[in-house]
């Protein structure tokens, strides 16, 4: 297989572009980010994200050949440039103390919730769970996670949340990212008032909520979960529909924002599942 030469130093001026892309205001303006490791590579080709390039050194090579011989014949991502580099250049871009043999640039595109609009009756675009000013990486990331295994595949944030593609938001979801990429919006109120227009039930998560088990989930439904430490806003449970809660013992006041969107969403899909609605 014949490829680029090999970039071997990291002052490669290509390579320096790159290395902005660690930074949430470079990859904004650029419109792609950096992802690391085969799996999550794999994942974004299995789902056909757009890979701008994919860097990778010798031992990558040595070890993945069918794989690198289907990109390089171009039968999947057929736009992507395949940049063979040294051990250092993949140093120098990882994140990470134990850098990865292949890193690749991917697209950031727009994703908006016309798309979910278009599938009213689809059960995937029936339970979409909302977050506002979500800060931790590692609480998104478990939800984009929870989002691609419950089959939902929808998280929407404030635009004030911790940015997607930040890398410990990547690396937290093991590659699912990319089967349930989060959709961020500027006005999460007005988002929660169109969504409610458009017949859904919109939920605030709260502790002094009807329990998740009194709550029919089977129909249109959007739960909104707060922020790590103040919880949600008075304005967006105003905007509520009403209000639900995990059931918990005496003396405990809540739970990680991560795990309670994953109770909720897998009572979600075991009412849909057994068919068992209940009144709300």
């Amino acid at each position: 297989m014949n490829f680029l030469p090999i970039i071997q130093s990291v002052q490669n001026e290509w390579v320096k572009s790159l290395r902005k892309l660690h930074d949430r205001a470079d990859r904004f303006e650029r419109r792609c980010f950096l992802i690391e490791g085969t799996h999550a590579v794999e994942e974004a080709i299995a789902t056909q994200w757009p890979l701008v390039s994919i860097l990778f050194d010798t031992k990558w090579a040595q070890s993945h050949p069918l794989l690198l011989a289907q990109l390089a014949s171009r039968t999947i991502s057929p736009k992507t440039t395949l940049q063979p580099v040294s051990e250092d250049v993949l140093r120098k871009l990882s994140t990470t103390d134990s850098p990865c043999s292949v890193i690749a640039v991917a697209s950031i595109f727009d994703h908006s919730f016309q798309e979910v609009k278009k599938q009213p009756h689809s059960e995937n675009a029936s339970f979409v769970i909302a977050a506002q000013s979500l800060q931790d990486p590692g609480n998104l990331g478990t939800l984009i996670r929870v989002a691609a295994a419950s089959g939902f595949g929808r998280i929407v944030l404030s635009s004030d949340s911790v940015d997607p593609t930040n890398p410990k938001v990547l690396r937290s979801t093991a590659g699912q990212w990319f089967r349930s990429p989060p959709i961020v919006t500027d006005t999460l109120r007005t988002w929660m008032r169109d969504r409610k227009s458009a017949g859904y039930q919109v939920l605030a998560a709260s502790a002094e909520g009807k329990s998740l088990w009194d709550c029919d989930l089977t129909g249109n439904t959007i739960v909104v979960l707060g922020n790590e430490g103040s919880g949600l806003s008075q304005d967006l449970r105003m905007e509520a529909t009403g209000t639900i809660a995990i059931p918990m013992a005496d003396g405990v006041e809540s739970l990680n924002v991560a795990v309670s969107g994953a109770l909720i969403a897998y009572e979600a899909l075991r009412q849909r599942k057994n068919k068992v609605p209940v009144s709300c």
